[in-house]
C-alpha cells in the first residue's frame, strides 16, 4: 500500500488492515478516514482515560486456535466506569472484538439475525429472549458513551455521543450485546474468556503487575 501521511499534521498514517475505514493518527490524534486512497480528516479525538489494561495496539492473542491482531479501540463510558472495545483482525480473515472491563474479557462478532430484533424500550434485566433459537436472559440495559478511540477501527465511532445497548448471556460462557446506535439493531455474539485462554503476547508493561 502506497505510504499516506495525516491530512492534519502530515505525519506518516499506516493501514495494516484493509478492512479498516478509519485510523487515529497517534502524534496529532486526528481521525482520519479513508477512502480508496483519499483520507479525510474528522477531527480530533479525546484523551483516553488511564484505565491500567495491559492490551495495547499490536498485541497478539489466539481464539479458539486462530491467532488475531489488536489493530484498534473504542473506550466507552457507563455508570460503573470505563470499558474498552479492541479491534480484532485474525488470521483466517475475520474481524472481531475484545470486550473489556473490570478484568473481564469477552471475544465477539457482528451476527445477521433471522428475525427482528426487539426495541430498547421493551427489554427488562431478568427477562429471557430468543435469539434466533437460542435462549438468552437480559443482565444489562443501558445507555453508554463513546470516550475516545484510538488505532484504526472498521466504522466511524459516533465520539461524544450516547449509545443504548443490551448485554444477555446464555449457558456455556455465552452472550450477545444488542447495539442500538444506528436505525436497525446490530447483534454481536461471543462468549466470555478467560484472560490465559486468550494467550497474549506483545502487553503493555506495567508495574508489578
Amino acid at each position: 500500500m502506497p505510504e499516506l501521511n495525516c491530512p492534519s499534521c502530515g505525519a506518516k498514517l499506516e493501514f495494516k488492515s484493509s478492512i479498516a475505514l478509519l485510523a487515529v493518527c497517534q502524534y496529532c490524534k486526528s481521525m482520519v478516514m479513508r477512502d480508496d486512497l483519499k483520507l479525510e480528516d474528522l477531527g480530533k479525538v479525546a484523551q483516553l482515560q488511564v484505565d491500567g489494561s495491559v492490551v495495547q495496539l499490536g498485541a497478539r492473542g489466539e481464539y479458539r486456535k486462530v491467532s488475531f491482531s489488536v489493530l484498534g479501540r473504542v473506550q466507552m463510558r457507563y455508570a460503573q466506569g470505563f470499558w474498552n472495545e479492541w479491534f480484532l483482525a485474525f488470521d483466517d480473515g475475520r474481524q472481531g472484538w475484545l470486550g473489556e472491563a473490570q478484568g473481564n474479557f469477552a471475544v465477539s462478532f457482528r451476527a445477521e439475525s433471522k428475525a427482528k430484533l426487539p426495541p430498547h424500550t421493551a427489554l427488562k434485566v431478568g427477562q429471557f429472549l430468543e435469539v434466533d433459537g437460542e435462549a438468552y436472559e437480559i443482565q444489562d440495559v443501558r445507555t453508554a458513551d463513546y470516550i475516545s478511540a484510538e488505532g484504526e477501527l472498521p466504522f466511524r465511532p459516533p465520539l461524544g455521543q450516547s449509545a443504548p445497548v443490551a448485554d444477555l448471556t446464555a449457558s456455556g460462557g455465552r452472550f450477545a450485546t444488542i447495539d442500538y446506535s444506528e436505525d436497525e439493531p446490530i447483534l454481536f455474539k461471543g462468549e466470555y474468556q478467560a484472560f490465559d485462554a486468550l494467550r497474549f503476547a506483545g502487553l503493555k508493561e506495567v508495574e508489578g503487575w
